[in-house]
């Protein structure tokens, strides 16, 4: 069971995980040992990986679609879709086939995806929307009620 010490831990960790475990306990005002041990706890039961949150603007991907597909063939969609190099989230979904997250260095590049998935899945419905701004990105950290 995951106590208050762990959420505190965890939401430094969700703010930073490169933190070292005494800036950890600077913060929390939990004792290094302490976070030490809670960390492991929640590395080994908890934490799916750790990873790096990249600006895609500066990376050079300024453009960013979501679409639901839905198709004929479910699963040759997902094997095309999970292979493709400019999808970058994607998800099934109840009422369509997928979400697809997908980054573009231009308007050339979103086309040629496009038209390729058209041609590639032959979608029965294809819904596209725009990210015009992120307004929150991983932060959630539940709080517990004890």
């Amino acid at each position: 069971m995951l106590t208050e010490k762990h959420f505190a831990i965890l939401a430094e960790l969700r703010g930073d995980a490169r933190m070292s475990l005494a800036e950890i306990s600077r913060k929390t005002g939990i004792a290094t040992s302490t976070v030490f041990d809670y960390f492991n706890h929640l590395e080994k039961h908890v934490v799916l990986k750790h990873a790096c949150l990249p600006d895609f603007k500066k990376l050079g991907f300024p453009l960013r679609k979501k679409f639901l597909v839905r198709t004929k063939d479910r699963k040759a969609a997902l094997t095309w879709l999970k292979e493709h190099s400019a999808v970058n989230n994607l998800y099934r979904v109840d009422a369509y086939d997928a979400f697809v997250d997908a980054l573009f260095p231009d308007v050339n590049a979103l086309e040629d995806f496009r038209e390729e998935l058209k041609h590639e899945l032959k979608p029965k419905e294809l819904k596209e929307f725009d990210i015009l701004e992120e307004l929150k990105q991983e932060a959630f950290v539940p709080e517990i009620n004890q």
